[in-house]
């Protein structure tokens, strides 16, 4: 069962909740903003209507989310290790069991055997869980995660709605993308209006930047690479090394190019050790680069969106960018 209105998932989602006591909460790997946001703003709630919830990650949460209230509870999964016991799953900003990386690698027959909820807000989710509260016109899901939360009548605490707050915050990159609506402010207020901390939130996410991130962006846009409106650039293991910047460094890269006069569509090469290269892509709107990011088993957003590519960074390159080329040639 997919829905889209919070109101209508109200009734399936608290009735799951009700049947659980320990919930395995999950999301996608390379977690952003959004999705630890919500993590941990659905475990608040969870834990103050009395449930356990269990905080599991696939990779290692950005660092400018660490110091939300409850990100102690968050463990990250490491090869070989046992899944948690739990009576309910709940996937967070993520559209497919596959997206949770090696958990659902090592352990999917498990996670197939327990009941799934899904909140999420990605075009290119198609709902695999028990009940799935998936809407793509949400500008984030902690935009639809505080509406279900609401609707359910659970509890968000201040805690909770500093989490949330953050979410959506970075998903619409401080309201200026073209998802943000009505709606998504009404929710920002109510979130204030429950106590989130916009301080300690704004003060994380924009003045916070370590210089390693700044050197590394340095390095990738002095090669940045353009066509009319096509802007690409790479980051290679080597300069990461270099630097000694996180894996969420490229998100600095990414919104810069984003700022650039002209630009219709930018992409941002990632190698990383495994051999494999992860893209990042970025769009204006009327060009769907979700699409394009599901050519190699990724997706997202229509305007942002990405994938990850079992080749080497020459090889990415000669794949993808004959590809945007052709994105823009359809639309002029």
């Amino acid at each position: 069962m997919i829905v889209t209105d919070p109101a209508a998932a109200a009734g399936p989602f608290r009735a799951q909740i009700e049947r659980a006591q320990r919930i395995l909460l999950l999301t996608h790997v390379n977690p952003d903003g959004d999705a630890i946001g919500s993590l941990l703003g659905a475990a608040h709630a969870l834990r103050d209507s009395g449930k356990e919830p269990i905080c599991l990650l696939a990779s290692p949460a950005p660092s400018y989310t660490l110091g939300l209230p409850g990100a102690a509870w968050l463990d990250v999964y490491r090869r070989g290790d046992a899944l948690p016991e739990a009576d309910l799953t709940w996937m967070l900003d993520t559209a497919a069991p596959s997206r949770v990386g090696a958990i659902a690698d090592e352990h999917g027959a498990t996670l197939q055997s327990r009941p799934l909820m899904v909140t999420d807000h990605h075009v290119t989710n198609e709902g695999g869980g028990l009940v799935n509260l998936i809407d793509p016109g949400s500008a984030s899901t902690a935009d639809l995660l505080y509406r279900l939360l609401d609707a359910m009548a659970l509890p968000v605490s201040a805690d909770a709605a500093t989490c949330l707050y953050l979410g959506v915050l970075t998903d619409t990159q401080s309201f200026q993308l073209s998802s943000t609506t009505p709606t998504t402010l009404r929710t920002a207020a109510a979130l204030l209006e429950a106590g989130a901390n916009l301080r300690a939130v704004v003060n994380a996410v924009y003045f916070s930047l370590p210089e390693s991130t700044l050197r590394l962006t340095s390095l990738a846009l002095s090669a940045l690479q353009r066509e009319d409106g096509l802007l690409w650039t790479s980051i290679t293991l080597e300069q990461q090394a270099a630097t000694g910047a996180g894996d969420e460094a490229g998100d600095d890269l990414v919104m810069r190019m984003q700022r650039v006069a002209g630009m219709r569509i930018c992409a941002l090469f990632k190698e990383r050790a495994d051999g494999t290269v992860k893209i990042s892509l970025r769009s204006v709107p009327g060009i769907d680069v979700a699409t394009i990011a599901r050519t190699w088993g990724g997706g997202g957003h229509t305007q942002a969106a990405g994938a990850t590519l079992p080749m080497g960074l020459a090889a990415a390159q000669a794949e993808v960018l004959p590809r945007l080329r052709a994105a823009l040639a359809v639309h002029g």
